[in-house]
């Protein structure tokens, strides 16, 4: 190739790269203004739980009742922390994260130990059948999921997810066992959570000012050349991880619904003919579907009924449960308040 061809390819891909790189920040809304954190602030209280947290939670699920018992006691402090920050306003401080991003993903590998330490509390509540105490902890657990987010970056929302399935597979196998006035309460719950969710817009947003910040470091042409070949690669990520940020969602809604259809047909003698029933006794209001924007889909089967979300692939299958499709990375089928997080 004439090398005069090659220099004006080069100075067009490097053209092409500062005008992606002007989009990026235009689209991140500039240098934001320091948006002032909550004082007190539960993220800081998260941070000094990571730093006194003892043992080894992920191993927990190996642990007998006294190794339990034995992992949850010298963590007592620790436990007191995490539940202080959930008593809290929290936020990671994003402008600090930016220029730090080493720290904070540091950070992230412990808090997913925390999200483990409180599951293993849980999990010593069922083996001594203190089923609402179990309740509390998986409930706490995905809380700590979503709270723990709050002002991060792609990679802080995958953890946080990461946490809520932690706390949410224990929780919906106990939760066919819960007592009217246990389900109740973990209804309530996981309304107030779901009502405070982080939302995906933040997400995406503090994500943008952390690409932001990484292309403006330095002019490095090269490099601002391979990142825009990599802007569909990115993208892939980006979708993938709302994908699992409105999954996460959907299971608490339908594991809410699924609560109060129980609690209605213990107390009530059937089930009601649709969700709208349900509210103001049961839910503060009928659950949306994140992946259709309507009400769950709701069916009446004699005394029992078939309640599930659409999907990921946005398509009403009649029920069919959700599976790995060989063509696409969308399963296709709906999901339950059971499936697979």
């Amino acid at each position: 190739m004439p090398r005069k061809i090659l220099r004006l390819l080069l100075a067009l891909a490097a053209i092409f790269a500062l005008a992606m790189l002007a989009l990026i920040v235009f689209t991140a809304g500039g240098p934001p203004a320091h948006t002032a954190l909550p004082n007190p602030n539960g993220y800081d209280d998260f941070l000094k739980a990571a730093s006194r947290l003892n043992g080894k939670p992920g191993d927990a699920l190996n642990l007998d009742h006294d190794g339990l018992r034995a992992l949850v006691s010298t963590n007592g402090e620790t436990l007191r922390l995490i539940r202080l920050g959930l008593g809290r306003q929290c936020a990671l401080d994003t402008e600090s994260a930016v220029t730090n991003l080493s720290g904070t993903l540091s950070d992230l590998g412990t808090f997913k130990r925390l999200a483990q330490l409180l599951v293993a509390e849980g999990r010593l509540a069922e083996m001594e059948d203190r089923r609402a105490d179990a309740a509390q902890s998986y409930v706490e657990t995905i809380r700590f999921g979503n709270e723990m987010s709050r002002g991060g970056f792609l990679i802080c929302r995958m953890v946080g997810i990461a946490c809520e399935m932690v706390g949410f597979t224990p929780l919906s196998k106990l939760a066919p066992r819960l007592k009217p006035e246990e389900a109740h309460r973990v209804m309530l719950e996981l309304e107030r959570s779901d009502e405070t969710a982080i939302p995906w817009s933040e997400v995406l947003r503090n994500e943008r000012r952390l690409t932001s910040y990484e292309l403006r470091k330095g002019f490095n042409p090269v490099t601002w050349v391979g990142w825009v070949m990599n802007l569909r690669a990115a993208r892939r990520v980006s979708q993938s991880v709302e994908r699992k940020h409105e999954r996460a969602q959907t299971h608490i809604r339908l594991l809410v619904a699924e609560l109060a259809l129980r609690c209605c047909r213990s107390e009530q003698g059937r089930p009601p003919n649709g969700l709208e029933e349900l509210v103001p006794t049961y839910l503060r209001r009928v659950p949306a579907d994140p992946f259709s924007g309507r009400p769950m889909v709701y069916r009446l089967q004699g005394t029992n009924w078939l309640l599930y979300s659409v999907g990921e692939d946005r398509v009403d299958d009649g029920g069919m449960p959700a599976g790995r499709s060989l063509s696409s990375d969308i399963p296709k089928g709906d999901i339950f308040y059971d499936s697979p997080f």
